[in-house]
Protein backbone atom coordinates (compact mmCIF):
# COMPACT_ATOMS: atom_id res chain seq x y z
CA UNK A 1 0.00 0.00 0.00
CA UNK A 2 1.38 3.39 -1.18
CA UNK A 3 -0.36 6.67 -0.32
CA UNK A 4 0.31 10.16 -0.61
CA UNK A 5 -1.41 12.17 2.08
CA UNK A 6 -2.65 15.65 1.57
CA UNK A 7 -3.00 17.57 4.73
CA UNK A 8 -4.94 21.09 4.61
CA UNK A 9 -4.06 23.02 7.33
CA UNK A 10 -5.60 27.12 8.48
CA UNK A 11 -2.61 28.65 8.77
CA UNK A 12 1.08 28.31 8.43
CA UNK A 13 2.00 29.09 12.10
CA UNK A 14 2.37 25.12 13.18
CA UNK A 15 4.42 24.62 9.89
CA UNK A 16 7.53 23.57 12.34
CA UNK A 17 5.59 21.62 14.74
CA UNK A 18 3.54 19.35 11.70
CA UNK A 19 7.54 19.14 10.25
CA UNK A 20 8.74 17.53 13.54
CA UNK A 21 5.52 16.00 14.84
CA UNK A 22 5.94 13.86 10.91
CA UNK A 23 9.91 13.04 11.59
CA UNK A 24 8.84 11.72 15.17
CA UNK A 25 6.79 9.38 13.55
CA UNK A 26 9.65 7.91 11.58
CA UNK A 27 8.77 9.32 8.34
CA UNK A 28 12.04 11.02 6.03
CA UNK A 29 12.84 14.11 5.27
CA UNK A 30 12.83 13.34 1.44
CA UNK A 31 9.11 11.83 2.31
CA UNK A 32 7.34 14.37 2.90
CA UNK A 33 6.61 18.25 1.70
CA UNK A 34 5.08 21.04 3.62
CA UNK A 35 4.16 24.18 1.03
CA UNK A 36 4.69 27.52 2.65
CA UNK A 37 4.18 30.56 1.07
CA UNK A 38 6.28 33.71 0.85
CA UNK A 39 4.32 36.94 2.49
CA UNK A 40 6.54 38.99 0.17
CA UNK A 41 5.75 37.32 -2.62
CA UNK A 42 4.64 38.62 -6.71
CA UNK A 43 1.29 40.04 -4.61
CA UNK A 44 3.29 42.59 -2.98
CA UNK A 45 4.81 44.04 -6.54
CA UNK A 46 1.32 43.99 -7.96
CA UNK A 47 -0.04 46.28 -5.37
CA UNK A 48 3.36 48.79 -5.97
CA UNK A 49 2.26 48.22 -9.73
CA UNK A 50 -1.42 49.96 -8.78
CA UNK A 51 0.06 52.47 -6.46
CA UNK A 52 2.56 53.68 -8.39
CA UNK A 53 -0.47 53.65 -11.58
CA UNK A 54 -3.47 55.70 -9.24
CA UNK A 55 -1.07 57.15 -6.89
CA UNK A 56 -2.67 55.19 -3.81
CA UNK A 57 -0.57 55.51 -0.79
CA UNK A 58 -2.68 53.05 1.40
CA UNK A 59 -2.17 49.60 0.95
CA UNK A 60 -5.24 48.01 0.54
CA UNK A 61 -6.31 45.00 3.22
CA UNK A 62 -4.76 41.34 2.89
CA UNK A 63 -6.81 39.26 0.98
CA UNK A 64 -4.64 35.87 0.76
CA UNK A 65 -5.21 33.48 2.89
CA UNK A 66 -2.40 31.72 4.49
CA UNK A 67 -3.13 28.14 4.54
CA UNK A 68 -0.39 25.39 4.66
CA UNK A 69 -0.36 22.03 2.09
CA UNK A 70 1.06 18.93 3.42
CA UNK A 71 1.86 16.19 1.21
CA UNK A 72 3.35 12.73 3.08
CA UNK A 73 4.08 9.71 1.38
CA UNK A 74 3.36 6.30 3.61
CA UNK A 75 3.58 2.39 3.28
CA UNK A 76 1.69 1.10 5.92
CA UNK A 77 -1.57 1.84 7.79
CA UNK A 78 0.45 1.74 10.52
CA UNK A 79 2.46 4.84 9.15
CA UNK A 80 -1.21 6.03 7.73
CA UNK A 81 -2.47 6.14 11.31
CA UNK A 82 0.19 8.00 12.83
CA UNK A 83 0.50 10.90 10.24
CA UNK A 84 -3.51 11.56 10.78
CA UNK A 85 -2.85 11.25 14.58
CA UNK A 86 0.32 14.22 14.10
CA UNK A 87 -1.95 16.22 11.02
CA UNK A 88 -5.19 16.02 14.10
CA UNK A 89 -3.18 17.50 16.38
CA UNK A 90 -2.00 20.62 14.95
CA UNK A 91 -5.47 21.30 14.07
CA UNK A 92 -5.74 19.91 10.24
CA UNK A 93 -8.99 21.16 8.19
CA UNK A 94 -9.11 18.01 5.76
CA UNK A 95 -7.01 15.17 5.32
CA UNK A 96 -6.79 13.34 1.60
CA UNK A 97 -5.32 9.99 0.54
CA UNK A 98 -4.22 9.36 -3.04
CA UNK A 99 -3.39 6.16 -3.73
CA UNK A 100 -2.51 7.61 -7.75
CA UNK A 101 -0.75 9.94 -6.52
CA UNK A 102 3.30 9.65 -5.96
CA UNK A 103 5.58 12.05 -3.66
CA UNK A 104 7.57 13.40 -6.73
CA UNK A 105 4.02 14.34 -8.34
CA UNK A 106 3.20 16.17 -5.21
CA UNK A 107 6.34 17.98 -5.49
CA UNK A 108 4.18 19.91 -7.85
CA UNK A 109 1.65 22.48 -6.02
CA UNK A 110 0.00 23.20 -8.55
CA UNK A 111 -1.10 19.50 -9.48
CA UNK A 112 -1.88 19.09 -5.72
CA UNK A 113 -4.22 21.84 -5.47
CA UNK A 114 -5.72 20.32 -8.66
CA UNK A 115 -6.32 16.98 -7.52
CA UNK A 116 -7.37 18.18 -4.40
CA UNK A 117 -9.73 20.78 -5.92
CA UNK A 118 -11.25 17.57 -7.92
CA UNK A 119 -11.71 15.44 -5.22
CA UNK A 120 -13.46 18.34 -3.25
CA UNK A 121 -16.10 19.04 -5.60
CA UNK A 122 -16.76 15.13 -6.27
CA UNK A 123 -17.12 15.10 -2.31
CA UNK A 124 -19.56 18.01 -2.97
CA UNK A 125 -21.64 16.27 -5.79
CA UNK A 126 -22.04 13.11 -4.07
CA UNK A 127 -24.09 14.87 -1.36
CA UNK A 128 -28.01 14.20 -1.31
CA UNK A 129 -29.97 16.65 -2.61
CA UNK A 130 -32.24 18.89 -0.59
CA UNK A 131 -35.17 19.86 -1.11
CA UNK A 132 -37.26 22.81 -0.17
CA UNK A 133 -40.85 23.02 -0.21
CA UNK A 134 -41.65 26.79 -0.30
CA UNK A 135 -45.59 26.43 -0.64
CA UNK A 136 -45.59 25.33 3.31
CA UNK A 137 -43.62 27.91 4.51
CA UNK A 138 -45.19 30.89 3.33
CA UNK A 139 -49.18 29.01 3.72
CA UNK A 140 -47.46 28.67 7.46
CA UNK A 141 -47.10 32.31 8.30
CA UNK A 142 -49.93 33.56 6.68
CA UNK A 143 -51.78 31.03 8.89
CA UNK A 144 -50.31 32.50 11.62
CA UNK A 145 -51.01 36.25 10.52
CA UNK A 146 -54.37 35.69 10.29
CA UNK A 147 -55.10 34.16 13.18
Amino acid sequence: MNYTVVGLFPNQKFAKEISEGIEQSGIKNEDYIIYTTNKNSSKEDKRNFWKKLLGIDKTPAKTEVESLITSVAVRNEEELNTIKKSFEKNDVVKIYEFQDMTIEEAKNLDYVKKIVELRAKSQIYSMPQMSISRGAISEGISTEVRA
